[in-house]
């Protein structure tokens, strides 16, 4: 047994009212081990396992420590410090929007908050997570605009010598948010991380592109305007889900907009509303033959179809009438949010399954 005389008090949770004392062993063994001591009370109400522990009688053997109950944790010290630190709201837990270094932050919280049962603490984290992460395609349409306006800008200071924060910096990185997804059981973000990743260059990785300066300042050394990620994170069913999901995604982006299936209007709708002769059929053809090959050729392939759908069409107004160009705008979208909604299909994720496999039993069922 660790001997109580190198304890050391911890510095802030030290509480000289406190009715009970916790010591955990810092992750670093060398450094020891830290004592914190707090109120009873404070645990109690957060936490159900606490409160349960309370409330059974002290055995004959009960460790004191400065005067009161001793309990050895389990956990480390950080980890304990960590879940105190929120308990006490000091500081007060803030989670910075797009952070990609959130899921590395709240990592030891969230295991704490799951084996203590703290609610209120998992729900914060898991709010911010969700929020970090779009969860319909209209909310991906405008990060992603957010996201180019910047990267504009930060091209055009590099012109004139200025520096400005690398996007990659500023918004989330999806393997370490996959890997809190799927280790912590938050379904919800992983439909758009995993979009996010396959669209990455598995060479542009997190941590090769970065390094210090002269000054031992953290910088890019490589990649500089591309996005990157912690692909040395992932587990081998992450690589297999994201292998699978870019071909899929491809794949059915090229089925559904086949230019030869969807190149003009169906026959009701032409008699209804027939194309006038300046209509180019043959520049209308081109339009879907380029969309074509440019899905085959992108990561990105709802960015592809939003450019396409947004700048590329507007420039054949001049040459097909408004009842084709509504007629591709439709259909470019619709199939943008059936590939959107289908995401959790490609990259096999666990909602889905779920989802399919109760849909399976009621059918079999009635």
């Amino acid at each position: 047994m660790d001997d109580a005389e190198d304890y050391q008090q911890h510095e802030d949770i030290y509480y000289p009212d406190g009715n009970i004392a916790l010591v955990a062993q810092w992750k670093d063994p060398e450094d020891g081990h830290v004592v914190f001591r707090i109120h009873k009370s404070v645990l109690a109400r957060s936490s159900s396992v606490f409160e349960d522990m309370f409330t059974l009688p002290a055995g004959e053997a009960m460790e004191l420590y400065d005067g009161v109950p001793l309990v050895r944790m389990p956990d480390t010290g950080e980890e304990v410090e960590g879940l105190l630190q929120y308990l006490y709201s000091n500081p007060l837990l803030s989670l910075k929007p797009y952070d990609p270094d959130t899921p590395l932050k709240v990592r030891p919280l969230l295991r704490m908050a799951d084996k203590f049962q703290i609610d209120a603490l998992r729900e914060h984290i898991v709010v911010q997570l969700v929020s970090d992460w779009p969860q319909t395609i209209r909310q991906w349409d405008r990060l992603e605009s957010e996201i180019k306006i910047k990267e504009k800008a930060s091209h055009q200071d590099d012109w004139y010598g200025e520096e400005w924060p690398n996007i990659d910096d500023q918004y989330s990185e999806p393997a370490s948010a996959i890997r809190l997804a799927r280790d912590f059981n938050i379904p919800e973000i992983l439909g758009s991380a995993f979009y996010h990743l396959s669209r990455i260059d598995i060479e542009h990785d997190w941590n090769a592109s970065r390094g210090v300066d002269k000054h031992g300042e953290p910088t890019r050394v490589s990649n500089h305007h591309d996005r990157t990620a912690r692909w040395n994170l992932l587990e081998k069913d992450d690589y297999v889900s994201v292998l699978r999901g870019r071909s899929r995604l491809k794949a059915a982006a090229a089925k559904t907009l086949s230019f030869w299936r969807v190149s003009s209007r169906s026959q009701a709708s032409r008699k209804k509303n027939p194309c006038p002769p300046t209509c180019d059929a043959d520049k209308f053809y081109k339009f879907w033959r380029d969309l074509h090959n440019d899905l085959a050729a992108t990561l990105d392939a709802l960015g592809t179809l939003r450019t396409h759908v947004e700048e590329t069409l507007v420039t054949y107004r001049q040459d097909i009438c408004i009842d084709c160009y509504m007629h591709a705008t439709a259909h470019l979208r619709s199939c943008r949010l059936k590939l959107w909604e289908r995401l959790g299909e490609y990259f096999e994720l666990p909602a889905w399954e779920e989802s399919a496999e109760e849909s399976s039993s009621e059918e079999e069922e009635s």
